[in-house]
């Protein structure tokens, strides 16, 4: 499964992008998206790889921090509840 993470554009080459997410830098192509975007947009990356639509800066917002919030409450990995 792939999620569509929003990723800010640093910097636009023709039919790609350089991209921030995380503190990574991903180029991903812009081939599926009908519209320009400049450096300073954010975007919708889906699988590391492709631009699917732009984004507001405050939408960009919201689903980074419902990321987060979903993050913060998986438990780790190998962790199960004793007294089920």
């Amino acid at each position: 499964m792939c999620l569509t993470v929003p990723c800010e554009v640093i910097a636009v080459n023709g039919v790609t992008a350089r991209v921030l997410r995380s503190g990574q830098t991903l180029d991903v192509s812009l081939m599926l998206l009908d519209e320009p975007v400049a450096v300073g947009d954010w975007v919708a990356v889906h699988a590391q790889r492709y631009v699917r639509s732009r984004l507001s800066a405050e939408e960009a917002r919201q689903i980074l921090a419902l990321y987060d919030t979903i993050v913060a409450g998986v438990a780790p990995t190998g962790e199960s509840d004793a007294s089920a």
